[in-house]
């Protein structure tokens, strides 16, 4: 069990990523070796394409402790046995739980911290593996992770309106677990974030501020790798 592996597998099971990626991201050169490299230790523990993303709504912590199971389980058996058995516990908090609020704009004002702190654990392994703002030209290294295909606010609002379950007194009432679980699946969709320093985090803003040309031409500017 290498350091390597665990990354490759850890960016395969959760964040996604496809073996082109991950060869490109952790400096492998399929070009000075035979195939894609990541897809040989993928083989190696007996995961399909068919696993990628398959804990994406998991924290990095679970999924290290899932993936270290599939490194000692051996055989496809035991490795299949792992992935099926395997519950994510980072919603588990929320579980039969409510929040009644006016509208989908006052649940986000209570949650808002919650939500934040929830994307930014969420991205963590990614993050980590991307090396320099994705703004073209950049090469710093502090980063953000910033929404870019929609914005939390907005992303976390349809969330709760998929999540009402009923009134009280004029007022609505919010599962918090399947608007949480809803607001983490709407991140799977292809580049719903990106990885800025803080000055291009902030100028995408001016940019919003602007008008949607400005925007636009923003976007244009970032690298997705």
């Amino acid at each position: 069990m290498s350091d390597k592996e665990v990354s490759i597998l850890l960016n395969f099971l959760k964040s996604g990523l496809t073996t082109r990626e991950l060869d490109h991201r952790l400096g492998l050169d399929p070009k000075k070796t035979k195939g894609w490299p990541s897809w040989e230790i993928l083989k190696k523990y007996h995961l399909l394409n068919s696993d990628r993303s398959r804990f994406f709504c998991y924290t990095e912590q679970q999924c290290r402790k899932i993936i270290a199971d599939v490194m000692r389980a051996g055989n496809k058996a035991g490795v299949r046995k792992v992935l099926s058995q395997a519950i994510p516990n980072n919603l588990e908090k929320y579980r039969d739980t409510y929040v009644v609020a006016k509208s989908e704009g006052d649940f986000l004002n209570i949650f808002s911290g919650e939500t934040r702190n929830i994307t930014q654990n969420f991205f963590s392994p990614l993050k980590k593996l991307t090396s320099h703002c994705q703004f073209h030209g950049c090469a710093k290294k502090q980063l953000d992770t910033v929404h870019i295909l929609r914005s939390r606010p907005s992303m976390f609002r349809e969330s709760a309106r998929k999540s009402i379950v009923g009134r009280v007194i004029r007022l609505n009432v919010y599962n918090i677990y399947q608007t949480m679980y809803f607001y983490l699946q709407a991140h799977s969709k292809k580049r719903s974030i990106c990885f800025l320093c803080k000055t291009h985090h902030r100028k995408l803003h001016d940019s919003e501020n602007k008008s949607r040309k400005a925007l636009e031409a923003f976007k244009h500017r970032i690298i997705f790798e």
